[in-house]
């Protein structure tokens, strides 16, 4: 078993005790148990929690999801109960530091498009070997995560504090967000065609061109460049020209279109004003758009 993988044991054996922690947490609407924050209570059933809820994980009662947290299985079966899998990912993510679900997982969830996908994407604020290199699990999802060092979970950038239940909630880019970030680590977003596609239907309601731009300069010069040149081809590039200065489109060198796509060369078409190659044809960008609205 790799070091940071949820803990799932098939066979499940409960003792009276499970069934009664078990039974509290219903009662208290808790859809994950975290040892911090529920100490109270479960001391009243052992004089070591903290004990008492690895040994029920080993007997399959509960689902470890690391950092003394505690996921309630369906009776007779390793899978959690709770169905909405983003909280096991905020219990999972949120003690190392800051997080947010993006990329495609969040445009799926902005209905910015049709795709669906079994992976959940994060962006992280901190190192962590195995999450970006996609060998965790959170409640039998693969997660796929980059990491940044930049300050940008916050909700003045785009991320939004998204409540499921009383308990339950999670971070998530905001509809937004989840498109600048296309431009970022398009990677994380799906296929070119996908985010590009997205970026055509924000236009209906989703996109707020001005915060589109706060957040794009928080991401870096070249971030900025792109965003104003996707802002150009949708039909606000007065208010790009207006946010994103002169200095920041001179700031460094020609940058790519998508970041993550084929290398540039001399032959590569570029926009003289955002200084931007289309290392994605022109034509294709522009259809996609046109896909998407």
């Amino acid at each position: 078993m790799r070091k940071y993988d949820i803990i799932v044991v098939m066979e499940q054996r409960f003792t009276s005790t499970d069934t009664a922690v078990i039974h509290r947490a219903h009662q208290l609407r808790r859809d994950v148990i975290v040892l911090r924050e529920d100490k109270a209570w479960l001391s009243k059933y052992s004089a070591h929690p903290s004990r008492m809820l690895w040994r029920m994980a080993r007997r399959g009662a509960l689902i470890s999801l690391g950092a003394g947290r505690y996921a309630i299985p369906i009776i007779g079966s390793s899978a959690p109960a709770y169905k909405a899998w983003q909280p096991m990912l905020h219990a999972r993510l949120a003690p190392h530091g800051d997080y947010y679900l993006g990329g495609l997982s969040s445009l799926i969830e902005h209905h910015l498009t049709d795709l669906s996908s079994s992976i959940s994407c994060a962006v992280i604020g901190f190192p962590h070997q195995d999450l970006q290199e996609g060998r965790v699990d959170v409640a039998g999802r693969p997660v796929r995560a980059v990491s940044t060092t930049r300050d940008v979970f916050t909700e003045e950038l785009g991320v939004e504090r998204v409540r499921l239940s009383r308990l339950g909630h999670y971070f998530r880019s905001n509809a937004t967000r989840a498109l600048v970030d296309c431009l970022w680590h398009p990677k994380l977003c799906g296929e070119t065609e996908t985010w590009v596609t997205a970026w055509g239907r924000g236009l209906q309601e989703a996109l707020n061109p001005r915060d589109a731009c706060r957040y794009a300069l928080a991401l870096g010069p070249s971030v900025a460049r792109r965003v104003g040149l996707m802002l150009e081809l949708v039909g606000y590039g007065e208010i790009a020209r207006e946010m994103i200065p002169g200095k920041v489109r001179w700031a460094n060198d020609v940058t790519a279109l998508d970041a993550d796509g084929v290398t540039v060369t001399d032959a590569t078409p570029v926009d003289s004003f955002w200084r931007v190659a289309y290392n994605v044809p022109r034509d294709r960008v522009e259809g996609w758009l046109s896909y998407g609205k």
